[in-house]
């Protein structure tokens, strides 16, 4: 067991996710020196997990810092503990305002201790899908507590470190489970499983580590994980409890997660939210080609009816420049933030990929994350849009050589055309006609 732990410990605690999650940021605490400390911003609240601290930590200076950094977000605090964290720690927590919850056993097994156990034989499993997917959530929503909610899971975005199964006979989903592979570490973590079924357990063993190559998996078959975690009530579900412990799971110490709020509200939803299989994608993507005729082509220009009033440059000044092309993309992104009011979320499409719906003030600035919209094609059609269509940008990747920006709706145009013109020089169409 002391193994183990270890390798929890040193592993995942304080585990700095590669790639980030869709709309979240993954801080170091700068004055924390030789600690793994990770201080992540969800936009909708903040977690703070740590491995162990060194001995000379002030712990009270600590988590002020932290709690400061959530308040100036509005975003309520989750700070996980361990028991053989120092007792000193979760002092410091009470002292700053932190509730503790409930006790929760940390398990670790060895991925090839886990038994292979087949559905029965009117049950498969299968990965979660649209045909499921609702069914699927309420079963996670009627369940657990989880390590992690199947929402919080699933607000990540499409990224291949994140998997569901779902176990079904026919059209009903009779249970579920989510867990994640930690890139970089020997880790898979369990997150949830709705229901105590042996089946999930063997599938993400198999999956993990040397089993069949299928492209949604290939990530994790080529990371090469030997442990899986998890986390479980023993009160709310003694039944899972049993199940992991007699599947080859072996309890390591135990955690527990204190809550702080701020005195803000804070937001419903993460600043950036991928779009992957969403009928909000769909529909906007079939609006979009219905309102404006979008037809693709690397010969015919220029890909869409350009509406009135709307504005259309070649990018070709500031092709293969990339503090141009740095320039352009802040002009644009400055200009559609100031183009609508507080609140109103934006778009950002490229074609034959993932889209994402963001809020154009909670990106791109310090302790915010990236921001999701681009304005130069490069190679793929970028759009950005309004969820009603009134104004945007089209990229065409093609036209004129190194491609075009049409920009169209009077408040975007009020707000850039004259950075535009400076960066771009003269138009090439006004009003989808071409300019003298």
């Amino acid at each position: 067991m002391h193994e183990l732990r270890h390798a929890y410990d040193t592993h995942l605690r304080g585990h700095l996710p590669s790639p980030s999650q869709t709309g979240a940021v993954h801080l170091r605490d700068p004055y924390l020196d030789g600690a793994r400390l990770v201080r992540t911003h969800y936009g909708t609240h903040g977690v703070v997990d740590h491995g162990p601290l060194p001995t000379r930590t002030d712990l009270p200076a600590l988590v002020a810092r932290q709690r400061d950094r959530f308040d100036a977000h509005s975003e309520p605090a989750q700070w996980l503990t361990h028991a053989h964290d120092p007792p000193a720690l979760a002092e410091a927590l009470d002292a700053a305002g932190f509730t503790p919850g409930p006790e929760r056993s940390v398990l670790v097994a060895e991925l090839d201790d886990l038994p292979t156990t087949q559905p029965p034989p009117d049950e498969r499993l299968r990965e979660n899908d649209r045909v499921s997917a609702r069914a699927v959530r309420r079963l996670a929503a009627g369940s657990g507590p989880h390590r992690r909610p199947l929402a919080e899971h699933e607000a990540d975005g499409s990224a291949f470190e994140n998997r569901t199964l779902t176990l079904v006979n026919g059209a009903h989903v009779r249970a579920a489970s989510w867990a994640t592979l930690r890139t970089g570490t020997p880790f898979v973590v369990l997150e949830g499983m709705t229901a105590p079924r042996p089946e999930f357990l063997g599938e993400w063993a198999r999956h993990a580590s040397s089993g069949r190559v299928l492209p949604l998996w290939w990530v994790w078959t080529q990371a090469e994980s030997r442990l899986m975690s998890a986390e479980v009530d023993p009160a709310a579900q003694p039944d899972l409890l049993e199940l992991l412990l007699a599947s080859g799971f072996h309890q390591v110490t135990t955690v527990r997660t204190h809550t702080w709020t701020p005195d803000g509200t804070p937001a419903a939803t993460r600043p950036v939210t991928e779009l992957n299989d969403d009928p909000e994608h769909d529909d906007l993507w079939d609006r979009f080609t219905n309102r404006f005729f979008f037809a693709p082509s690397a010969t015919v220009f220029p890909g869409i009816v350009e509406p009135t009033p709307s504005v259309t440059w070649s990018v070709r000044a500031v092709a293969g420049d990339p503090e141009r092309l740095a320039e352009l993309n802040r002009v644009m992104r400055r200009a559609l933030a100031a183009s609508v009011p507080e609140g109103e979320h934006l778009y950002s499409l490229d074609w034959q990929h993932v889209g994402r719906r963001y809020d154009p003030r909670r990106v791109g600035g310090e302790e915010q994350p990236r921001h999701p919209a681009h304005t130069v094609p490069d190679g793929d059609y970028y759009i950005n849009l309004a969820r009603d269509l009134r104004l945007g940008t089209f990229g065409h990747p093609w036209e004129h050589g190194e491609g075009t920006l049409c920009v169209f709706g009077q408040e975007l145009l009020t707000e850039s055309e004259g950075d535009l013109h400076r960066l771009l020089g003269p138009p090439l169409r006004r009003d989808g006609q071409w300019a003298d």
